[in-house]
Order: C-alpha cells, then structure tokens, then sequence
C-alpha cells in the first residue's frame, strides 16, 4: 500500500462498547487484519502492475501479505506509535462517553 493512502485511512470502529472492544482486539481480530491484507494484495491494481494478469495465488498473496507484516513491523518508529496511542486512546474515550451518555 502507498504510503499516502496508508496516511489517511480512517480509524477502524472496533465496537459500541468498551466490553466489545476488549473482545473484539484479539488474535481473531488480528488473523481477520491479516486476511483482509491478503485479500488487498490479490486484487491490487494499478498502471504498472496487476495481480490478476499476473496470476497471483493465494500463498504467493499470504507470503507477499507476511513480508509487508515484517516490513511494517522493522520500520515502527516513534511517530508511528503515537499516532496509534492517540487514535486508539480517543476511539476508547469516544466509547467510553457514549456509555455513559446512555
């Protein structure tokens, strides 16, 4: 993924409340992120290169989606995880106050 796009994708909703949350934020979770990479790689497109002309398979995607893992993962610096901690933080307190709205 292009680093402008991965720029401005929206925070994920996790769930309408805290409980959900902490469910929801799980190795299932994560396996389901992971699937949903995968399935970005086997139906990416663009003016240089095309997944389906190339034929790519489903362990060529898995791979090509776990070496973007390890990628992401070796290149995690400190204004990575802030902006993590502060969107994450804010979803948490936006759920929080609307539990207590309610």
């Amino acid at each position: 993924m292009r680093q402008d796009r991965a720029d401005n994708l929206a925070a994920i909703p996790y769930g309408s409340s805290l409980e959900e949350i902490q469910e929801g934020v799980s190795a299932e979770a994560v396996s389901y992120s992971a699937g949903l990479l995968v399935e970005a790689v086997r139906s990416y497109e663009s003016a240089a290169i095309s997944a389906r002309q190339k034929k790519l398979s489903l362990t060529e995607a898995q791979m090509i989606a776990a070496n973007l893992i390890a990628k992401a993962s070796a290149h995690l610096d400190d204004k990575t995880m802030t902006e993590q901690i502060d969107r994450i933080r804010k979803s948490i307190r936006e759920v929080k106050s609307r539990e207590v709205n309610t």
